[in-house]
């Protein structure tokens, strides 16, 4: 008998501690689970919070990431930090032309037209029609400035262009420009030019030129007017080197999202295009087809008429699809009623890369103008 009662308490005291290490699995397990989906979550949160906002550039971990994780952090951040820099709101830098839709989106978020009207030396009469007809042969974007003293016309040009069908406010880009003169009240500057345009908004307003001492107040007012819903965007002319730039960008609050300065294929603008890649902000063409007086100079160029004659097609679309594809935006200006058809009509070929090519070594750093 006391061997068959210690027998089964062998067997019961096995029994015991099987149970007891089934339910020590059990919770080992379900604890293992539970910390599992907490340290996914916890990681999840965490990644969700560091693309929303970054931690500034030099901040200290918190502490808890393992070295691969912090490894692979320093990676994404590596592969980010073109985008992660910018501010608040801008876009990518480096922005890339949609030469199928014929637009760029700029830094500033909205999308802008890389082809458009120029209005320089047009009457009012002038640019009224020139406004008209472009919009009517497919242009969406405008181009004007206070000193030409046709913002007028321009205006009336738009609103007959809307009454007729041919397009929508929304759909039309319009550009004005602030004059040195008006530098130091650069609101009233900005209300006048809605006021004669006749327009509720301006899609875009610039400095018509640099002017160390005044141009950073007027480029403020201009930065308060965005705020205030009048201007959509804002940027700079005739701001000719990284320095220039630089002064009053570091001086301001909200980066240029283009830059209008004279460039065509003799000046191609090459240093401050490089230089402006790293802000996102957009090379525009003024001059570019070489401004009245130069344009023959251009068109009669012996590389630039065997493209044309390769592409059936005139210099002066041969000269305005080569700025497309090198990333200006290019706003030639005519009365012309065929020649602003004619400067439209670009969209239906593409210049090879041995054709870049050719225009690009065209550059001679010569500017036509000396303004």
């Amino acid at each position: 008998m006391k061997r068959i009662f210690t027998v089964m308490l062998a067997l019961a005291l096995c029994f015991s501690v099987s149970a007891c290490g089934r339910a020590d699995n059990g919770r080992s397990e379900e604890q293992t689970e539970s910390l599992a989906n907490g340290t996914q979550q916890d990681s999840q949160t965490n990644e969700s919070e560091g693309s929303a906002e970054e931690p500034a550039p030099g901040a200290d971990d918190d502490g808890t990431q393992t070295q691969e994780d912090t490894a692979q952090k320093e990676q994404q951040d590596g592969e980010d930090a073109a985008q992660d820099e910018q501010p608040a709101g801008e876009g990518s830098k480096g922005q890339a032309f949609d030469l199928e839709a014929g637009t760029v989106m700029l830094n500033s978020g909205y999308e802008m037209p890389i082809l458009g009207i120029g209005t320089f030396r047009l009457s009012q009469s002038e640019a009224e029609d020139s406004v008209y007809w472009a919009l009517r042969d497919g242009y969406r974007l405008i181009d004007t400035a206070r000193i030409y003293g046709n913002e007028e016309g321009v205006g009336r040009g738009i609103r007959r262009a809307i009454e007729e069908g041919f397009v929508t406010r929304e759909e039309i880009f319009v550009t004005t420009k602030m004059w040195t003169d008006d530098y130091g009240n650069g609101a009233a500057a900005i209300d006048a030019s809605l006021e004669r345009l006749g327009l509720d908004y301006i899609d875009l307003m610039i400095l018509h030129h640099s002017a160390p001492g005044s141009d950073v107040s007027a480029y403020q007012a201009m930065e308060q007017a965005v705020s205030e819903g009048k201007l959509r965007s804002i940027g700079l002319s005739n701001y000719y080197t990284p320095d220039d730039f630089d002064r009053l960008v570091g001086e301001t609050t909200i980066t240029p999202a283009l830059l209008q300065n004279e460039t065509h294929p003799y000046h191609q603008s090459t240093e401050m295009k490089e230089h402006l890649q790293q802000y996102g902000t957009v090379m525009e063409s003024w001059y570019p087809l070489g401004g009245r007086g130069n344009t023959q100079t251009l068109f009669n160029d012996e590389a630039i008429v065997e493209i044309a004659d390769a592409h059936n097609k005139t210099s002066a679309q041969v000269i305005l699809r080569w700025h497309l594809q090198a990333g200006n935006i290019a706003i030639p200006g005519s009365s012309n009623e065929a020649h602003i058809q004619e400067n439209y009509e670009i969209f239906d070929f593409e210049l090879t890369e041995d054709e870049m090519q050719r225009m690009t070594a065209l550059d001679r750093n010569e500017r036509f103008a000396s303004y």
